[in-house]
Parts: structure tokens; C-alpha cells; sequence
């Protein structure tokens, strides 16, 4: 028998050949196929894993501290604890910090925002008179923020009064020799502890306890030039209406030395001496403030490590507490980033006042202030400094001031309900009270801290200075943000201790708008971009810093991040571990528990409105932090393997089921001769699974050895293991495909193959209809039912391969929708999945054709027939080709339905937009199919009429 295999094969070479390639193209493809399927799963696991982790694996907060959106959608919006402000005890914090598998508990409190003060200089030497005794000028100042958008004018001016007389200044002191404690601002030297004593008691110009510097006039006399702010008493206490345009201008004194040199100050103790004349513009940044465990915080961002100058908080320190005169003065150490991360310019203009300077010295404030006003000016040139400038140079040299009298909380904001595109509702605000200033200290708030209100800001009660306690910051070190221990932009979340915030354009006029960059924060505390905390300090510094009266005095911790020991990627065993934390956090806690790792940024629109000063709506994206992203990606891209998996298995199949039968039907009439011979009916289907075997094995190995170069040229995960693998695969499928041909073919009715078919009346009336070319090509589809049926689903397979995988690749990418992770993901492994689809569709493809060309063969009569009628090669290929047609409609239309379906069945729902994409490819698929029918119709022309009528005959 294996003789005749083998001669029988060698006869048959057209068909075996056929065979072969068709079975060396299954089984490589089916390598191929299987290996791009593994490849992208391998794909999105290794990209899984290697952004999985963030900072911390867990974020515990207090309980209700979800938001809606948070609930309803999983997502957060950036420096989301910016506004959360207490809610866990510290006995909670170090229950959580002694659970097993705990290896980072690191707490933060959000204290609130205060006013760092500092200054911007001014130089001024270019528009003295070096000549004249006396002169002034005026500063005028404009701020501008979102990226210019916004312009501010200051009400107030900055007066600059250059003066040759020798000009004395208060020299500041405490004593404890007072039983209420006090700063004694008074005056040294001789004859002037009286002036002094008698400014103090009321016999002055100036507001009451007003120490201002002296102008010495020639004659010796002393008068004093009182500051343009008035104080209003109020109670027990001095305060200031910050926000009051007839507060905001200033009288800067400078003396002009023989030598040509200047002297500036506030008091003795801030006097500065140089060849230049600056005067130095106030500049209080608002900047929030929080409280960490130092030592945690360490291990978990490395701030120790990120230190710029200066040194880190010690584990566990408190204020430096000094007792004087029954007064408790509390020194809280504070580092500060190098930076503020605003937003915020200045712009000042420097005039000279034209005329004859008029006598300033012993004119009340607010005479002074009316005075200064009407003089005219000329106008000179404008100076420009931004924020981060002016805070690193005052961090420098040691000239930042932050106040702890003014404590405010922001919220967060609250969007408009409905609509992909969230809008944030404007809110009202107080600004009045919020900044109501103590005299103990402070500088003017940035003007535009009256823009529009986007988050609720309210003012921490228990912060004014008291007669017994005066709280006082110190910064002992600043941290470069850049330097913190860095973590993936793809699983980012928000580091809202430190991450400073952004929002890009979303439209061509926003970006345009913005010249290109992105919307940041500023001193604003109610804007609605927030900051995260610029400063720090410790949790034992907690109470100096809110006072006994905040409503979170014994919970004062906003959230607990965790990271969890043990965790390596987004294998089942990590992922075990986290869960198992976070389960235990929540029993024995009851706070709110989220599973942060393998989250990531996911961008969001959002519809800013306009604001009071300039700046106009715009549409920005921010990057929300979408949680659970990697876990889904690996899920999802599971699932989408085993679906592929069965396409490839399937489509293989059935070629390869299409490719044997057609074997077996060519080669009817030799097995009936056998079976007319003697042959049994075991004997000849052992013959035809025989052949089926023997080709399959001899393409499967071709195949498979063929799969390695073809896989390295398109990239893909193939191993010897898995091409190995193919080759008993194929043959059992080969097998399996050719039983039940090998069956028919053994039947005891040898006759009955070698008698040919006539069509009888009916069959003859039924085609004679189909007069037209259509007509023919649906008789001819529907002369052999079957055949035609294996046709067509081959094809269907083939278009439900590519649908799935587009409907697969749309909602693969839809299932962490938007985000960064999900969106370079799904840019890897587009590559190998558009390849699985193609590879699966052309075997579709192929099937056809081989299906029209074996029906081709067998209709050799009827064309050569056609042919000696008068019909042209071209009208019999039209026929073929309008044939393949019919099959093709039928397999799309069925292989569109069919991707549909199991898209429905994969999602739950159909992506807005596949069905067209569908569409199109059940169309491209005709297209294929019809292009490979023109190949089969130009076999079936090749013969001369005269052989097939012959054979017939």
C-alpha cells in the first residue's frame, strides 16, 4: 500500500501539490498566528508589570471620602488630598503601619494654605538724579497669571522717597522684662529712646504704635515718614483689611550716602547698605502646607535623598519651644520645595515724580497717601520677574517670611452632572474675611486672589496670635522635586504630596490661547488647578500649626499610602498580597480603602469658565487617575488570546477539512476502479487517510520550519515547543478532515462514482431560469450546496477574525479607556494583532479559492461545452468570478454577523462605530475573495474544449 500512496501522489501531482502548500500554509500560519496571539498577550503583561507600581499600592483614606465620580467611574482628579484635610488618628496610622505584609505606612496631613512672604527687587539706581537731594519715584505693578491670560493692576503704588538727610530706623527687640510679651520697636541712641517713647504714647502723626523711620532734617530735628497702610483697631487686636485698594500702596525709604552708596529697611535688623538703590516689592505666594512622618516618607518618595539646601526633617521632631514673660513662642521647622510651582509674573513700572518734591516727613498716612497720588509723574521703564525666581532668591538668602496667622482650607471642586466633558461650577467666596490680617505679620495677598472661585476655601479658626502663644515658621532645608525617587508616567498616581499639576489645551484655540503650554496653578487659593503641598513639616508640629480649635484636632491625618512588601508585577501572587492588605486595613479600621497599584492617568476633558481678569474659558485635558488600569489590561488581553486561539484552531480546520475533501472528490472515480478491483472498503479508505497523513506530515514539518524565519521578519513569539506542536495538530486535523471523505469513498457502490451525473427534468427547468450571468453564478453556487456552504464559512471565519480582532483591539483599548497605560499598550501590540487577523482572513481566502478552483475542474465539461458554443474565455471567467461573488456575499455577510455577535459577547455592548468598521471590512473581504476568484476562473480557460469533451464523450 505504501507504494501506492506514494505513486498515487506522484500521479496526482497537481492536486497533491495543492495539497501540500495548503497544508504547509495552514500549519504555518497556524504557528504564526498562535505566536502573534502569545506575543501580544506577552506584550501587555510585560508592560503591565513594568508599570504596575507607583509610589504606594494602597491609598487609605477616611470613610465617605469618595467622590461620586470616583464611585460611578473609578476615576480621581489630580491632587485629589489637596482637599481632603483630616479624618484618621494617628492610632489608626500606626495600626495600619504594624500589619503584616505592611511595608510603607506613610502618613500626610493637609494642613491648608499660607502666605510665604517674599520680594522682588526692584533696581532704581538708573533713574536717580545723582545730584539731587531729594526724589521720588512711583512703582506701579501688574500681575499676570494663566500663562498672561490673566492681568491684574494693582490699586496701590510703591512709592520710592531717595533722601541725602540721614534717615534712622526702629530697631525691633523683645524683652522679657514685660509680663505680656511684645516686640519693642523703639529707636537707640542718644536723644532718641524720648522720640521713641513719645511716637509710642500717641505723639505722633502716624497710626497709633507705629514706629516708623525718621528723616533727621537739617537742624537736627527728627520727623518721622509714616507708612501709606492704616491700622483700624478692632477688640482686643490690630487688623488689616488686606483686600483694601486704599491699603495696598507702600513708602519704601532709601538714604543716598555721601560716597554714593544707599540704605534701605524696614528696622535695623534688615538694613541693607550697596551701591545700588532696590527697593524691594512685596510678593506673598500662597502655598499649601502638610505634615508627614518623616522617616515613612523617606522610604517611600526619598526625600532625605532630594534635598537642594539645607537638611531633611528630623524622625519625630517637634517646635522649638522658647518661654518668655509667660508668652510660649513655638519655632516649627518646615523644608520647602526649590520652587513654588506658580504660575505668577510681575511686571512693575518705575516714574519719576516731575517738579519740586514736597515735604513728606511728619504727614499722617492717610494725608500722605492723598498727597502722593495727585503728583504728576514720567513714566520710565517696566522690570519683569516671575514667581519661581523670586521665591528660589529669597529661599537663598533666608529672606522668605511664612506667616502662620492666615490658615485656609480649599475643597474640591464640584462639576455641572451629565456630559463626557466635566465643568467645574463657579463658587462664592469671601475674600474679605479670608484674608483679614493680623498685625503680628504678614504681606498683602497677590491681588488676583479675588478671581473666579472653583473650590470652597474657608479660613481655619485658631491661628490669630495671642498674648501666650506666637507661633513661628522656620525653613531648614528645600527639596528639588526632580530628584524624588522616580516611577512610571504611565502608572503614575498623582503624587499629590509632591507632583505638581497641569492642564494642556484640548482645542487649537486653547492651545493657542495658552502659546502652548499648559494651565498651571497660583496663589489663588479657591482657582481651580490644585497645588500640591510646597511645604512641609512634621506631625508632631501639627497642633502649633492649626491651634486647639481645628475640627480635626485629634484626627489631623488626610491619608495613609501603603506599599505592601512582596509585590512584583501583576502576577496572581502580587496581586494576592495587596488584596489581603487592603481587606485587613478595612476590617480593622473601617476607613475607605482603595488598591491604587496598576492605576494610571487618564485624560479628561474639562470646560474651565472664564475669570474675572482676562482670562477666557477654555478646554482643557487633565491627566484623572483611572484605578485598576494594568489589571485590566492583562485581563482583557487574556481574554482576547483565547478568542484569537479559537479563530486561528478554526480557520486552519476548515481549510485544511476543505483541502483533503477536495482530494478525495478529484479522485472518485480511480477509487472506484479500486473498489471494482477487489479493494475493500477499509482498504481504500486506509489509503486515502494514508496519502492525507503523509502530506501532512511532509507540509506540517516544511510549515513548521518555515514559521521560524517568518516569525523573526514579523516579529513574533516563536518557539520550537510550539512549532513542534503544529505538526501532530495538523495531521490530526488533516485526519479528521478526510474521514468522512475516506468513508464515502470506501462505500460498496463503485457504480455509482463512475456513472455520470445527468440532471433530471426538474434540475434541468430550475437552471434553464438562470439565464442571466448572475442567475448562472447562483445555479452554479447552488449546484453543489455543500461544497459552496465550506466556501463561504471559510470565508466567514476569516471576515469574523478580522471583525472580532477590531472590535477586540476598539474595546480592548476601550476597557481602560483613555488612559496612558491602556493607550501605549494597545499601540504595542496593534502590530501582531493586525497581523493574526490578516494571516486568519487570507487562509479564509484561500479556502475559497481553492473551493471555486475544484469546482472548476469538475465543471470542465460544461465550460469546454460553453466554449464550443461560441462563448468567449472572458464570459467564462466572468461566470466563475460572478460565482465566487455569490459564495463571497454570502461568507461576509455571515462573518460580519458573526463578529458582531461575539463582540457582543466579549463586551456586553457594540462600540459606537464598529458596525461601519465592520462593514467595511465584510466588504474588503468580498473584494479578497473576488480577487482569488479571478485566479480559479483563469485555471478553469487554461484546458482546450477538446479533453474535457472528450472525457465526456
Amino acid at each position: 500500500m505504501w507504494g501506492m500512496i506514494t505513486g498515487q501522489l506522484r500521479r496526482q501531482s497537481v492536486r497533491t501539490l495543492t495539497l501540500l502548500v495548503g497544508v504547509l500554509v495552514a500549519t504555518a500560519g497556524f504557528t504564526l498566528l498562535t505566536g502573534s496571539v502569545e506575543t501580544s498577550r506577552l506584550t501587555v503583561k510585560a508592560s503591565a508589570d513594568a508599570n504596575f507600581r507607583a509610589a504606594y499600592d494602597i491609598l487609605v483614606r477616611p470613610a465617605g471620602a469618595r467622590t461620586g465620580r470616583e464611585e460611578s467611574v473609578g476615576q480621581v482628579r489630580p491632587n485629589f488630598l489637596s482637599g481632603q484635610f483630616g479624618g484618621i488618628t494617628p492610632g489608626q496610622w500606626r495600626e495600619i503601619a504594624g500589619l503584616r505584609g505592611v511595608e510603607i505606612a506613610a502618613p500626610v496631613a493637609m494642613l491648608g494654605y499660607v502666605q510665604a512672604g517674599t520680594h522682588a527687587q526692584v533696581d532704581v539706581t538708573g533713574q536717580l538724579d545723582p545730584a539731587a537731594d531729594r526724589q521720588l519715584l512711583r512703582l506701579r505693578n501688574t500681575w499676570t497669571t494663566d500663562r498672561s491670560l490673566s492681568r491684574a493692576q494693582d490699586p496701590g503704588s510703591v512709592y520710592v522717597y531717595v533722601t541725602s538727610n540721614p534717615v534712622v530706623l526702629p530697631d525691633a527687640r523683645s524683652t522679657a522684662k514685660d509680663p505680656s510679651w511684645r516686640s519693642l520697636y523703639t529707636y537707640r541712641g542718644r536723644h532718641l529712646t524720648a522720640v521713641g517713647d513719645a511716637l509710642s504714647q500717641g505723639d505722633s502723626p502716624c497710626d497709633d504704635g507705629e514706629m516708623p523711620p525718621l528723616e533727621v532734617l537739617p537742624g537736627g530735628k527728627f520727623e518721622p515718614l509714616c507708612a501709606l497702610r492704616t491700622v483700624s483697631s478692632s477688640g482686643g487686636g490690630a487688623v488689616n483689611d488686606q483686600l483694601d485698594p486704599a491699603q495696598r500702596s507702600e513708602l519704601v525709604v532709601v538714604q543716598r550716602h555721601a560716597d554714593g552708596s544707599f540704605t534701605s529697611g524696614t528696622d535695623v535688623h534688615n538694613r541693607t547698605t550697596s551701591r545700588r538703590a532696590v527697593a524691594d516689592i512685596d510678593w506673598s505666594m500662597t502655598l499649601l502646607l502638610a505634615a508627614v512622618d518623616p522617616e515613612q516618607e523617606a522610604r517611600l518618595v526619598g526625600v532625605d535623598g532630594a534635598m537642594a539646601s539645607g537638611r531633611y526633617l528630623k524622625d519625630g521632631e517637634k517646635p522649638a519651644v522658647d518661654t518668655q514673660g509667660g508668652s510660649r513662642f513655638e519655632d516649627i521647622p518646615l523644608i520647602s520645595t526649590d520652587r513654588p510651582y506658580l504660575d505668577e509674573q510681575l511686571s512693575t513700572t518705575v516714574s519719576s515724580v516731575t517738579g519740586t518734591i514736597p515735604k513728606l516727613s511728619g504727614r499722617g498716612g492717610k494725608e500722605l497717601r492723598g498727597l502722593l497720588a495727585g503728583l504728576p509723574v514720567s513714566p520710565g521703564p517696566t522690570t519683569r520677574a516671575d514667581a519661581d525666581t523670586v521665591f528660589r532668591r529669597s529661599v537663598a538668602d533666608g529672606t522668605i517670611d511664612v506667616n502662620p496667622f492666615v490658615v485656609l482650607q480649599a475643597g474640591a471642586p464640584r462639576y455641572a452632572a451629565g456630559g463626557g466633558v466635566l465643568r467645574p461650577a463657579p463658587v462664592a467666596s469671601d475674600s474679605g474675611e479670608l484674608w483679614r490680617q493680623s498685625t503680628y505679620g504678614g504681606d498683602l495677598p497677590a491681588w488676583f486672589v479675588q478671581d473666579t472661585a472653583f473650590r470652597p476655601v474657608t479660613r481655619l479658626p485658631g491661628t490669630d496670635a495671642s498674648q501666650d502663644h506666637f507661633p513661628q515658621f522656620s525653613v531648614v532645608g528645600t527639596y528639588a522635586v526632580e530628584r524624588l525617587k522616580g516611577f512610571s508616567k504611565l502608572s503614575e498616581v498623582p503624587l499629590e504630596t509632591y507632583r505638581p499639576p497641569a492642564a494642556r489645551a484640548a482645542d487649537e484655540a486653547g492651545r493657542a490661547a495658552l502659546g502652548g503650554q499648559a494651565l498651571a496653578p497660583n496663589s489663588n487659593p479657591g482657582g481651580y488647578l490644585a497645588t500640591p503641598p510646597q511645604l512641609l513639616t512634621t506631625l508632631q508640629s501639627v497642633q502649633a500649626v492649626t491651634g486647639s480649635e481645628s475640627p480635626h484636632a485629634k484626627d489631623p491625618i488626610s491619608a495613609v499610602r501603603v506599599r505592601v512588601a512582596g509585590v512584583r508585577g501583576t502576577d496572581e501572587a502580587s496581586r494576592e498580597r495587596i488584596r489581603a492588605v487592603a481587606e485587613a486595613i478595612t476590617t480593622r479600621t473601617g476607613l475607605d480603602v482603595d488598591i491604587t497599584a496598576g492605576s494610571s492617568p487618564a485624560p479628561q476633558q474639562v470646560a474651565l469658565g472664564e475669570g474675572k481678569f482676562g482670562r477666557p474659558a477654555l478646554a482643557l485635558t487633565e491627566n484623572w487617575t483611572a484605578k485598576g488600569t494594568a489589571v485590566a489590561l492583562v485581563e482583557a488581553a487574556d481574554r482576547k488570546s483565547v478568542l484569537l486561539f479559537g479563530l486561528v484552531l478554526g480557520v486552519c480546520a476548515l481549510f485544511l477539512g476543505n483541502a483533503v475533501a477536495a482530494s478525495v472528490r478529484t479522485r472518485q472515480r480511480d477509487l472506484a476502479v479500486l473498489a471494482c478491483t477487489g479493494w475493500t472498503g477499509a482498504r481504500l479508505a486506509g489509503l486515502v487517510l494514508g496519502e492525507v497523513a503523509l502530506v501532512a506530515a511532509v507540509a506540517g514539518a516544511a510549515g513548521a520550519a518555515a514559521s521560524f524565519p517568518l516569525g523573526w521578519a514579523f516579529g513574533l513569539d516563536v518557539t520550537a515547543g510550539r512549532a513542534l506542536l503544529a505538526i501532530p495538530l495538523v495531521v490530526a486535523t488533516a485526519l479528521l478532515a478526510g474521514a468522512l471523505p475516506a468513508i464515502r469513498a470506501g462505500r460498496p457502490y463503485p457504480a455509482q462514482a463512475l456513472r455520470g451525473s445527468v440532471s433530471g427534468p426538474r434540475r434541468a427547468r430550475r437552471a434553464g431560469r438562470g439565464r442571466t450571468l448572475t442567475g448562472l453564478a447562483v445555479s452554479g453556487a447552488l449546484r453543489t450546496p455543500s461544497r459552496s456552504a465550506l466556501g463561504a464559512l471559510a470565508l466567514a471565519v476569516g471576515v469574523a477574525a478580522v471583525c472580532l480582532v477590531t472590535a477586540v483591539m476598539w474595546t480592548f483599548q476601550g476597557a481602560v479607556q483613555g488612559t496612558l497605560l491602556g493607550e501605549a499598550v494597545s499601540l504595542e501590540v496593534r502590530g501582531v494583532d493586525v497581523a493574526a487577523a490578516v494571516l486568519t482572513a487570507a487562509l479564509g481566502v484561500f479556502a475559497l479559492a481553492d473551493v471555486l478552483y475544484l469546482d472548476s475542474c469538475e465543471r470542465d465539461g460544461e465550460f469546454a461545452m460553453l466554449r464550443a458554443c461560441g462563448w468567449a474565455d472572458t464570459e467564462v471567467m466572468r461566470l466563475v468570478v460572478a460565482q465566487g461573488a455569490v459564495i463571497a456575499v454570502a461568507g461576509a455577510v455571515t462573518g460580519a454577523a458573526t463578529g458582531l455577535a461575539l463582540t457582543v459577547a466579549f463586551t456586553g455592548s457594540i462600540p459606537a462605530g464598529l458596525p461601519v468598521a465592520v462593514g467595511v471590512v465584510a466588504v474588503a473581504g468580498v473584494l479578497a475573495a473576488v480577487a482569488g476568484s479571478v485566479v480559479a476562473a483563469g485555471l478553469a480557460v487554461r484546458r482546450s474544449p477538446a479533453g474535457p469533451l472528450a472525457e465526456e464523450g
